[in-house]
């Protein structure tokens, strides 16, 4: 249990500076994101209004998913290979 501990401290601080990190790396990504959100925003509307539009639209992440899962993959092997 108290190795289950260190490795979740260790792990929170590496992921909170690596959180704190990459905006430094990529400066503008937050301007992008911010211009892709009210393009969306916008296009979700002009569709809202038009009639001929269908009223339900699915939203299926397959990409992130997939991206998610690669990454919790690795991320796990490599904890389980350190703690071994």
């Amino acid at each position: 249990m108290n190795n289950f501990l260190i490795y979740s401290i260790i792990g929170s601080i590496v992921l909170t500076i690596i959180m704190n990190v990459l905006p430094l790396l990529f400066p503008n990504a937050a301007a992008k994101m911010q211009r892709k959100i009210e393009e969306n925003a916008r296009r979700s509307i002009e569709q809202h209004e038009d009639d001929k539009q269908p009223s339900v639209k699915v939203f299926f992440p397959w990409k992130a998913m997939l991206a998610g899962s690669i990454i919790l993959t690795v991320l796990v092997n490599i904890i389980a290979y350190f703690s071994a």
